[in-house]
């Protein structure tokens, strides 16, 4: 069989079942109708607790936004005594020094 008369059943099979799908269509709207339907009943029901506990969360998040960035603060102050040379004292290596050991002691 030359390979035109094979395009040509592939080009004519395919139209025909172009027309079998158009007689599937109403059972495919049926089910998407269906499918709308069972959405709009659907619903979900969030307890109050949950509701309480998303509120609580909100409020945190709120207050956490407005507290002031101590960290930065720290740091800058850090920054200053560094240039300034305040940690190269004999006095405060001995200090971080004896924090350092008590820090890794073994306590009884």
């Amino acid at each position: 069989m030359p390979i035109e008369d094979i395009s040509k059943i592939s080009l004519h099979h395919g139209v025909t079942n172009t027309n079998r799908i158009g007689e599937n269509q109403p059972h495919m709207k049926i089910k998407e109708n269906e499918r709308l339907i069972q959405r709009e009943l659907d619903s979900v029901d969030i307890s109050k607790e949950a509701r309480d506990l998303e509120q609580t969360i909100s409020t945190m998040k709120a207050r956490i936004r407005e507290m002031p960035d101590v960290m930065a603060a720290k740091m800058e102050e850090i920054k200053v005594k560094l240039k300034d040379g305040f940690y190269d004292r004999p006095e405060v290596i001995e200090q971080v020094a004896k924090k350092v050991i008590d820090a890794f002691s073994i306590k009884k």
